[in-house]
C-alpha cells in the first residue's frame, strides 16, 4: 500500500486498480508464459495459454476503467504477488518427479488467481456502475480459471500419490 492516505472509497479503488494493473500486466507478459514453459501436463499448459490470453483483454479493461475513473492508468507494485512468484520460482528447482512439479505449478497459479479474485472482489463494489460491468468479466474469467486449476490440481494430485 502506498505512504499516502486512503480515505475515500475512491482511493481504495484507484490503488486496487492498480494493483491489478500491475498484476494483470505481469501475469501477461512474463509469469504465465514461463509457468507454460515449465509446465509438462498438456491440459495444464492448455489452460495457462488460455488464461494468458485472457489476461491480455483484463490488461485492456483495467486501463479503460481508469478512464472511467478519470485517472491515469497507474500500475502499483503488488508485494502479495511478487512474495508468491519468488515463492514458487525458489520452490520449482527441489521437485524432480514431473507430475508433483506440474501440481506445485498448479497450486501456484491458483494462489495468484486467489490473489486477483479477493482484489477484483473488493474493487467491484467501490467504482462506478460503468467500470464495475467493464470489470466484472475479468473477474468472472479469473473464477472459472481457479474452478479449472481446482480440477486439474485434484487429477494431478490424484496421479501423484497412484
Amino acid at each position: 500500500m502506498p505512504a499516502v492516505k486512503i480515505s475515500k472509497p475512491r482511493d481504495l479503488a484507484v490503488q486496487l486498480l492498480g494493483e491489478l494493473l500491475y498484476v494483470e500486466r505481469r501475469l501477461h507478459d512474463a509469469l504465465l508464459p514461463a509457468l507454460v514453459a515449465a509446465v509438462a501436463d498438456e491440459e495444464l499448459k492448455e489452460a495457462l495459454r488460455a488464461h494468458q490470453h485472457e489476461t491480455r483483454a483484463h490488461v485492456e479493461r483495467a486501463e479503460q476503467a481508469f478512464a472511467l475513473l478519470g485517472v491515469k492508468p497507474t500500475s502499483n507494485l503488488s508485494q502479495p504477488l511478487e512474495a508468491a512468484a519468488s515463492q514458487h520460482e525458489e520452490g520449482t528447482g527441489a521437485i524432480v518427479n514431473e507430475t508433483l512439479a506440474d501440481l506445485f505449478h498448479a497450486q501456484a497459479a491458483l494462489h495468484v488467481e486467489h490473489l486477483e479474485l479477493a482484489a477484483y472482489r473488493t474493487l467491484l463494489p467501490l467504482v462506478p456502475k460503468e467500470a464495475a460491468e467493464l470489470l466484472e468479466p475479468s473477474y468472472d474469467e479469473e473464477g472459472n480459471a481457479a474452478k479449472l486449476l481446482v480440477k486439474t490440481i485434484d487429477r494431478l494430485a490424484k496421479a501423484a500419490v497412484q
